[in-house]
């Protein structure tokens, strides 16, 4: 009993020196929006243990939806009633005089799509069929949109039936009845249910009054006469609220500079864009400040319009034409849509047409990317540039120097930290134009290193079978665009004064262009994009050392922008970014994630995004790694 009772008294010793043990790890979670879910860790270890729950780096609070349960041997976080706001990757710390362990667990939570935004918008009425369309959902429910119900209604039926299912986000609506209005809604579904309807459209009536009138328009899209358009000088009212104004509707989209509202203007009824931003800092508001000053000076058909801005507290809304019709390439693959070279003639000469006028009010867009290539509606030919806050005066700025830009699209001078110019653009309109006409991207590698470099090179061919069908004039427009030395490049007036550019499209052969390659490209771009469309500046000067740039300079080497000597903060977007030399001293600071990469769920064949958020002013590189 005694030799019993000291082997006891060493068992329970050893119990007691016993660091944090995880037991049994939490499971990964997937639930529906709106139940509950149960995250439950076993641990082991000398008391007292201190189990900590903890999303983001944040220790998770208890409130009325979720409650932590702490035992000796266990620790369990409920959450009762699941939203989209409660995905992430959860972490159990559990701590003694000893020592810590950590546990990780993953939950999804994912749910039907929400409806999609907006109204649909019938247009191309002829006398028994029309053209529907309309936005897609604003937030996808974590998988992937499949496909659109489109609902139908009319005055003598007086119910709604489903009227076709479509990838699509239009459709053409045939055999119609012209003794009858109709009107049209639509659901969109992902794996997991429909949605909810969107709201009806107007109520439209077929006929053959409207085919004449429809006739008419298409003849005048045809000759390029555009619609009067309300110009406005303006001036960014701090007194008032938008609401004043005009009444806020849905939302159109989000992204990182804020989100994009559906605006009745009250007196006119005319619709437009809300661009709400939020500016909480003085340099956030003053790059808002610049784009505005610059949008007064574009006034021009083939420019998107900024017709009113206000100002209250940490929030600025710029008021802008709608343009309704999509990006131009989401358009181009679509399934309604053939592509041929008549129709790429068409929208390069309204590019060339439209940076031709920025160009001379002394100002370079310096951010030409697909993305801000919008079109007018969804069935016509007539197309807007958009997004200027990355424009710059050119005049009176001296030698102008940036930094920033989409690598693909970005001119070898700016990764070269040279002076920038108009030709800078031409460059991005050559890149545009061979990916039209190809579905090819000339410079694209599999990271933004080897991108640059291939910029930087300025090597490209016409080599690969996709050029085979695309004529001569097309590749020496683009090649006269594609010059490594900026006074080689085409200007836009000899742009629109090229053969190709003037070929007549009415009489011109149509050939249909394969868009297979285009389809590829977009699936690739879309998960390549992180939102941003401007790389931060650290991560650019690192890539600018492949053309031989040193990552520090003297001083007189400094871009001559006023804002210039600012440091760009790390939640800057496209929007708000400002140049910034590349010789500024700043404080080393380790890199951390601030924001980490979290798990995702998506439908095979479907493009997966992942974000993350690094901080820190320690030249690196980062890798991704795929385990296993």
């Amino acid at each position: 009993m005694e030799w019993q009772g000291r082997r006891r008294g060493l068992l329970l010793s050893k119990k007691h020196i016993l660091p944090p043990q995880i037991v049994q790890f939490p499971e990964d979670q997937k639930v529906r929006v709106g139940e509950s879910v149960e995250l439950l860790c076993k641990v082991a270890g000398t008391l007292p243990l201190t189990c900590t729950w903890m999303k983001f780096r944040k220790q998770i609070q208890e409130n009325e939806h979720i409650k932590i349960e702490n035992a000796e041997n266990s620790s369990k976080l409920t959450i009762s009633s699941t939203k989209q706001e409660h995905c992430g990757c959860y972490t159990l710390m559990v701590e003694n005089k000893l020592g810590s362990r950590q546990a990780q667990v993953n939950l999804t939570v994912v749910d039907k799509p929400d409806p999609p935004a907006g109204m649909p918008c019938a247009s191309d009425i002829k006398s028994s069929s029309l053209t529907l369309s309309w936005y897609g959902s604003s937030y996808d429910g974590g998988s992937a949109v499949q496909a659109y119900t489109v609902e139908i209604w009319n005055t003598v039926d007086k119910k709604w039936t489903d009227l076709t299912t479509c990838r699509s986000t239009s459709y053409n609506v045939q055999d119609l009845l012209a003794d009858r209005e109709y009107k049209f809604r639509v659901r969109a579904a992902n794996v997991y249910g429909m949605s909810e309807p969107s709201h009806e459209s107007e109520l439209v009536k077929v006929g053959a009054k409207q085919e004449e009138e429809e006739e008419e328009a298409e003849g005048s899209d045809d000759e390029e006469k555009e619609t009067e358009i309300d110009y406005r000088t303006v001036t960014i009212n701090t007194e008032q609220k938008v609401s004043d104004f005009y009444n806020v509707e849905e939302r159109l989209g989000s992204g990182k500079f804020g989100q994009v509202f559906r605006l009745v203007e009250k007196k006119t009824g005319k619709v437009w864009a809300g661009k709400f931003f939020k500016a909480y800092s003085a340099k956030d508001k003053e790059n808002i400040r610049q784009e505005i000053s610059i949008m007064n000076c574009l006034h021009h058909p083939k420019l998107v319009q900024c017709v009113d801005a206000f100002e209250e507290k940490a929030n600025i809304v710029m008021v802008l034409e709608l343009v309704s019709g999509g990006e131009l390439f989401e358009k181009i693959i679509d399934e309604d849509f053939e592509l041929t070279e008549r129709e790429c003639i068409k929208y390069m000469k309204q590019i060339s047409e439209g940076v031709q006028y920025i160009h001379k009010q002394g100002i370079v867009h310096l951010d030409l990317k697909p993305e801000n290539i919008m079109c007018v509606n969804k069935t016509g030919a007539r197309i807007k540039l958009i997004d200027f806050g990355l424009a710059r005066r050119l005049e009176n700025a001296g030698s102008l120097k940036v930094l920033f830009g989409t690598p693909e699209f970005v001119a070898p001078e700016v990764i070269n930290y040279e002076p920038i110019g108009y030709a800078t653009d031409m460059w991005s309109i050559g890149v545009i134009c061979y990916i039209l006409v190809s579905g090819l991207s000339p410079f694209m590698g599999d990271n933004d290193n080897e991108t640059l470099a291939n910029v930087t090179s300025a090597t490209w061919d016409f080599d690969d079978e996709a050029f085979d069908e695309i004529s001569d004039d097309a590749k020496d427009f683009i090649s006269n665009l594609l010059k490594k030395d900026m006074k080689d490049r085409l200007d836009c007036t000899k742009c629109l004064q090229h053969p190709w550019l003037q070929k007549d499209t009415k009489t011109m052969q149509a050939k249909k262009l394969s868009k297979d390659r285009m389809k590829k490209y977009m699936a690739r771009r879309k998960w390549q994009k992180t939102g941003n469309a401007v790389r931060a500046i650290g991560r650019l000067s690192s890539m600018a050392m492949i053309s031989g740039l040193s990552g520090r300079k003297s001083s007189s080497g400094s871009p001559t922008s006023p804002v210039n000597a600012e440091k760009m903060e790390p939640e800057d977007e496209a929007a708000n970014t400002l140049l910034e030399p590349v010789d500024e001293e700043r404080s080393h600071v380790k890199p951390y994630f601030s924001k980490t990469i979290q798990d995702i769920e998506v439908v095979e064949g479907s493009a997966a995004r992942f974000d993350c958020k690094i901080e820190g002013t320690s030249e690196g590189w980062v890798t991704l790694v795929q385990l296993a």
